[in-house]
């Protein structure tokens, strides 16, 4: 048989394409093999969420070891976008993936132009005299620095182990310390270590907290480690009996008790809820009102209906004591009455449960009382919210000045 030099060239190529995957299947993408722009990176936690998006509120769908070699092909505010095989990706936080650049970063971020050292002098300028209170070191290889209170936020620089800064403020697991270069920024209390600080906020602190995300897990301990007991929503309110290492302790209104991350919340604060006024609004998940106070149809409706998904939690508007709670099948349903210190009694009505609540209990603007449901005369879930003062029905809306009236 007499061969071409073409076909010569042709069945060399195949053969070496051939030895190519051969080698491949064995050993796995050589780390050569990158496409321009991806790098390689290491699992440094125990266990890594994989989101569908950059977020920490993003879905989960896939979970990694630590040692997994992971590919990343793109970087975004302190996320890796990677590979997952099948042309599928996902976004990993960037502070568990270690590479073979920080290093290189490390030793270079404590190098800076005169120009650029100019620029935050002046920049920090307004914040040298703030007062530090206690002492924050990086007991890591290294932590990332960023611009807020929170993994979403952009990374500023990567400090070394052994760097020192005054802390300015804690929110969390958070602090915000200032460098003795008096760059300012935030580090998450993993790899470091606190000497000194002393919180003066525990006298002010109402106790209460407010679900900053879309949703969060409770978990049995405080760790991500713990066994899940319930789901929380954005918005929910909740008091707390005690953080530890960041997390905060709730009961949930079904009677499931468990820890929260700092992380996924903030300090509650009733004039920054939704409603307004002087009462805080019930409904945190939810503000539509289906039903006005008044006639509609030739019939009276003597309070407000909010649509709100079942489940969802109920708060009270305002400082009070339970007057009664009672299940009236073809009416109110799941009731509870708190007369309120102003002498304005609140009816709310059709909860999914009855309310852990007893007569005689205190409750504070803002407690949790119950969950929104659809029981007794009602067509779905919803929460009837009704004032009344002696004898006399009061309109609702006018307690809550930040909602539309009809």
């Amino acid at each position: 048989m007499i061969f071409t030099k073409k076909a010569v060239r042709r069945t060399s190529a195949l053969i070496a394409a051939l030895l190519v995957a051969a080698t491949v299947s064995i050993t796995g993408t050589p780390a050569e093999a990158f496409a321009a722009g991806e790098t390689k990176g290491t699992v440094s936690a125990d266990y890594l969420n994989v989101r569908s998006s950059p977020g920490l509120n993003k879905t989960i769908i896939q979970v990694i070891e630590e040692g997994s070699t992971v590919v990343i092909v793109k970087t975004e505010n302190g996320w890796h976008k990677i590979k997952l095989g099948n042309n599928k990706y996902g976004w990993v936080s960037a502070d568990y993936i270690k590479t073979k650049s920080d290093d290189t970063t490390i030793k270079t971020t404590t190098t800076t132009t005169k120009k650029k050292t100019t620029a935050t002098t002046k920049k920090a300028a307004s914040t040298s005299s703030e007062k530090t209170n206690g002492t924050v070191t990086v007991t890591g290889s290294y932590t990332n620095f960023r611009k807020g209170a929170g993994f979403g936020y952009a990374v500023i620089m990567k400090l070394p182990k052994g760097t020192t800064g005054g802390i300015l403020q804690k929110d969390g697991s958070w602090y915000k310390i200032k460098l003795k270069d008096a760059k300012v920024g935030w580090v998450n209390k993993q790899y470091i270590k606190v000497t000194g600080y002393k919180d003066n906020t525990a006298k002010s602190d109402t106790k209460k907290i407010i679900i900053d995300v879309s949703s969060v897990n409770v978990r049995s301990i405080p760790s991500t480690s713990g066994k899940l007991v319930a789901t929380v929503r954005h918005n929910e309110v909740y008091t707390y009996s005690e953080i530890k290492d960041g997390w905060y302790k709730i009961v949930t209104p079904s009677g499931a008790c468990g820890y929260v991350c700092g992380d996924y919340v903030a300090k509650f604060k009733s004039y920054a809820v939704k409603g307004g006024g002087k009462y805080i609004w019930p409904t945190q998940t939810a503000t539509r009102i289906s039903t006005y106070f008044g006639t509609h149809n030739g019939r009276t409706h003597y309070g407000l209906d909010i649509a709100a998904p079942g489940g969802s939690q109920i708060i009270a508007v305002a400082d009070g004591k339970v007057l009664k709670k009672s299940y009236t099948p073809n009416g109110f349903g799941n009731l509870i009455v708190i007369e309120q210190n102003d002498g304005v009694r609140a009816y709310y009505a059709h909860m999914q449960k009855e309310s852990f609540l007893n007569k005689g209990d205190k409750v504070k603007a803002g407690d949790t009382i119950g969950i929104v449901g659809t029981t007794g005369k009602s067509t779905g879930n919803h929460l009837h919210l009704e004032f009344r003062k002696e004898d006399e029905r009061i309109d609702p809306i006018d307690y809550f000045s930040n909602m539309k009236k009809k």
